[in-house]
């Protein structure tokens, strides 16, 4: 070795790459993280959403979740950024379907995430959010009002295409399935309840009796291996016997 050279064998040279040096990114800490607050959220409220809470479920360090969300109105608000996404579906897979089943599988889609522990934390959203106006008030803004508005649009163009009678009325209807479903997923105690086939069939009970009577005939047209909300119309709109 020169008396110029100053690397020594156990030495890296400046610039070389150490893949040893320091731990990996996890790619599950953010999910984990998420879920587990809206978990906490869901079962302890604004009040008792703490980051050591959300540390001791999600199995994440203190350290990695401050690095990415510096308190917990970021840390919630970016959960509920994630539920928004998966509240919604793809329109143009939607739109493929006839009028009354678009509205069966959204309903079908918002019953099944109602059925998982995202589904208190919505629910409590929409309940605090009057309460605590500055922080979980924001975030309801950003998040719960856009799928209430996606299911009053599909309404409003079911009725702007004869499919609902011109009478009704796209916001009071959502309000009433979004109503709906809500308090069906407060009644759900075993798990089986949120079984696919159930949740079809709830789904399809729950549009069939809020938005039965307010379908045309064109508008109650599924596909022919489906069961037809058509004849459950005819009779809730058939006239009572004479005595």
């Amino acid at each position: 070795m020169s008396q110029g050279d100053t690397t020594t064998a156990g030495a890296r040279a400046p610039g070389a790459h150490d893949a040893a040096v320091g731990r990996p990114r996890d790619p599950l800490v953010e999910p984990r993280a998420l879920s587990a607050a809206l978990d906490v959220y869901g079962r302890h409220g604004w009040s008792g959403f703490t980051m050591g809470r959300v540390t001791a479920l999600s199995r994440v360090g203190k350290s990695s979740i401050y690095r990415r969300w510096p308190g917990r109105e970021e840390l919630l608000a970016a959960a509920f950024d994630r539920v928004a996404v998966l509240f919604e579906l793809d329109d143009r897979q939607l739109r493929r379907l006839p009028f009354v089943e678009r509205l069966l599988t959204m309903t079908q889609h918002r019953l099944y995430t109602y059925s998982t522990p995202t589904g208190p934390a919505i629910i409590r959203l929409q309940v605090e959010h009057h309460a605590e106006p500055d922080t979980v008030g924001k975030i309801w803004n950003r998040t719960i009002p856009q799928s209430l508005v996606g299911l009053q649009r599909l309404l409003a163009e079911g009725r702007e295409r004869q499919l609902l009678r011109p009478e009704a009325s796209p916001k009071y209807l959502a309000d009433a399935l979004e109503g709906s479903m809500v308090m069906h997923a407060l009644g759900v105690h075993s798990p089986t309840d949120a079984s696919g086939s159930n949740l079809e069939a709830q789904a399809y009970a729950i549009v069939s009796q809020v938005l039965g009577l307010w379908l045309t005939q064109d508008g109650s047209q599924l596909r022919p291996e489906m069961v037809p909300i058509a004849p459950l119309i005819d009779t809730r709109r058939a006239p009572l016997p004479e005595e």
